[in-house]
């Protein structure tokens, strides 16, 4: 039985040889499962979501694969449910919560991001503050940020880079305005998902453009990463995308509508990636578009994670699973969980739905904590 009660009848598509009326039933069919008591929501929601995207498609000639195969042919069973190994390399354990609800620090509106700083400081953008903790979650500092930052990245220099609506701000981490620049074509704003920074470049993810680009402080352009492909770009049914960026200069990104995570050269030439589509397996991908976020460990690890089932994936560098933190921690109605790794490797995640960012470490042995 799926969890949350059984799936009460299999729908079935008419069959017709009329292009728009097969496209009419199968929308019938689409608002019937929204409607219907299957549950989890989240799962519905994100299936509905990924078959909108499959009908709205005008190509009649796309290989039968599970991603783009019609809704009502997925099968739900019991069997293909996501079974977890009987083990893994490693586990992780929560040891902090930050703006928890009983703290005066706690946040109240929103969660956009998390990054880290000197000291391992967690920096977290909500309510519309940029607010500074320590290692251990004691709060630091909060300051203003400027309207409608969606992502934030801190640099080695201590500067905070905020990405608004077609612009990059930049701040010193005590919120003095330090400069900017816009982002995006001529003509068109850029839609920033994601703001990394690799040395003196920063990275900036434009989700509209569906690629992400290379900038100097000033702001002027040097190159583009992810059009080098035969889509010129990622594929982004969710409209966002996210990437980060390891110490050698290898970025890895979200091409959640590929199901995989994608790594580039700085100076934009592929160099692989891992993952796919699949409903068993734990180290695949579900729904439409997974996964939806990704960090970057100091030793390489790569962090991923995923909505429809709201989870945390840990790999090693060529894409082997090595740890999973399940979706007991987070709110199964989460888009986004927002990440970043510090210099001891604990996963920070930020949960915008329950309003909290928790902090996992590594289990030494069992009953045993890593050091935090």
């Amino acid at each position: 039985m799926y969890p949350g009660g059984p799936i009460r009848r299999r729908e079935k598509v008419v069959g017709t040889s009329d292009p728009k009326q097969k496209t009419e039933n199968q929308r019938k069919v689409l608002e019937r499962l929204r409607e219907s008591s299957f549950a989890p929501a989240a799962v519905v929601g994100a299936f509905a979501s990924f078959a909108d995207t499959v009908l709205g498609a005008k190509s009649e000639s796309a290989k039968k694969t599970p991603q783009n195969a019609s809704l009502v042919q997925m099968d739900f069973s019991e069997q293909k449910r996501d079974a977890l190994p009987l083990h893994l390399d490693l586990e992780y354990a929560q040891t902090l919560v930050l703006g928890d609800v009983s703290t005066e620090q706690r946040f109240r509106r929103s969660i956009s991001a998390v990054a880290i700083g000197s000291a391992d400081q967690i920096n977290v953008l909500g309510d519309g503050e940029v607010r500074a903790f320590d290692a251990k979650g004691i709060f630091v500092r909060s300051w203003k940020a400027p309207e409608g930052a969606l992502c934030m990245a801190i640099g080695g220099d201590e500067r905070v880079y905020l990405g608004v609506a077609g612009q990059v701000e930049i701040y010193s981490t005590g919120g003095i305005r330090k400069g900017g620049f816009a982002a995006g074509e001529s003509g068109k704003s850029a839609s920033i998902t994601a703001i990394k920074i690799s040395g003196s470049e920063i990275l900036v993810a434009d989700a509209s453009a569906r690629c992400i680009r290379r900038y100097t402080e000033t702001g002027k352009l040097i190159g583009e990463i992810g059009t080098q492909n035969k889509t010129r770009g990622f594929m982004l049914p969710n409209r966002s995308l996210d990437m980060d960026v390891d110490g050698k200069g290898t970025v890895r990104a979200t091409d959640s509508g590929r199901h995989r995570v994608s790594s580039w050269i700085l100076d934009g030439t592929p160099a692989g990636y891992f993952g796919k589509f699949g409903l068993r397996n734990p180290e695949d991908f579900v729904g439409c578009c997974n996964p939806v976020n990704i960090a970057v460990a100091p030793d390489g690890k790569i962090i991923t994670a995923e909505k429809v089932i709201a989870r945390v994936k840990v790999f090693d560098a060529g894409g082997k699973l090595l740890a999973l933190i399940g979706p007991e921690h987070f709110d199964p109605q989460c888009i986004h969980l927002h990440l970043a790794v510090d210099s001891k490797g604990r996963i920070v995640v930020a949960d915008p739905i329950r309003l909290a960012v928790k902090v996992f470490s590594i289990k030494t042995q069992p009953g045993g904590l890593a050091q935090t």
